[in-house]
């Protein structure tokens, strides 16, 4: 089974805005790193979709479990459930995956996510 790291940085002031107030270590469940997530995925898995399909799907991310928490480099190594769903060309779609991800800021407070994608 391979596996593809696929680096992905949200940068934007809404991301300074929540970082701000917040510790060392991001948490797997915070909604920041569930934006990377989402952008991620988006357009890894369904690159395929048009801009406009792939804004009509639906991200729940669930299950959230800390896998290992890495004080020297400051980095948070996750696992958690998504569901996609939405409606494409017409069609009701649906899509649910475990996966595994890790999270950390960037020295200048940035979300920085590390997701690990089956090919």
């Amino acid at each position: 089974m391979k596996y593809l790291n696929i680096k992905f940085m949200l940068v934007g002031a809404v991301a300074l805005f929540f970082t701000a107030c917040s510790g060392g270590i991001p948490k797997c469940g915070d909604k920041e790193v569930q934006n990377v997530l989402t952008n991620i995925i988006s357009e890894n898995y369904f690159g395929s979709l048009s801009e406009i399909d792939r804004k009509k799907l639906n991200f729940t991310y669930s299950s959230f479990m800390s896998d290992l928490t890495d004080e020297k480099s400051k980095t948070q190594f996750c696992k958690a459930q998504v569901k996609v769903n939405g409606v494409v060309n017409s069609k009701p779609y649906k899509w649910d995956s475990w996966i595994n991800y890790s999270a950390r800021y960037t020295d200048d407070r940035m979300v920085y996510v590390e997701l690990e994608l089956n090919n």
